[in-house]
């Protein structure tokens, strides 16, 4: 009888131990959890400007650059169609910054900042540029 006890209590604590979360090598993040094609959107306005919306793509390298952008940008109700490039940071816990050169259909820089999240298929993020209230999402295709 004790035997029969003592094995299902230790069978119990193995249930119990298997069944805690624990970390593990996915739960650190990287350049390379974003990786492929993304379509995305963003909305929001430019200070002294008015607002601003936008609708595109890009590919990510898993390596730090995001290229082949394009996007249809509305500032004011003027459209604009773009090309871009980007080099993306992750930092281990999800979060990044994205700074962006526009390449045809006007010129600048623009910085953005994100956070990983649905099992890494989806990155919202806010324009950290000063006066750019901007806010999206990207989702991997």
């Amino acid at each position: 009888m004790k035997r029969l006890l003592l094995s299902l209590l230790v069978l119990g604590l193995v249930l119990l131990v298997a069944s805690l979360p624990s970390a593990k090598a996915d739960d650190v993040f990287t350049n390379a959890d974003v990786r492929g094609p993304y379509g995305f959107s963003f909305d929001g306005a430019i200070v002294g400007v008015g607002p601003v919306a936008a609708v595109g793509f890009f590919v990510a390298d898993g390596n730090g650059n995001l290229t082949d952008g394009v996007r249809t940008l509305s500032v004011n109700a003027s459209v604009l169609h773009q090309t871009f490039t980007c080099t993306y940071t992750v930092h281990s816990n999800g979060t990044g910054s994205v700074v962006c050169s526009i390449i045809t259909g006007g010129t600048g820089t623009e910085r953005f900042a994100f956070v990983l999240i649905d099992k890494r298929r989806e990155a919202p993020f806010i324009g950290t540029d000063p006066g750019v209230v901007v806010r999206g999402v990207a989702v991997k295709q």
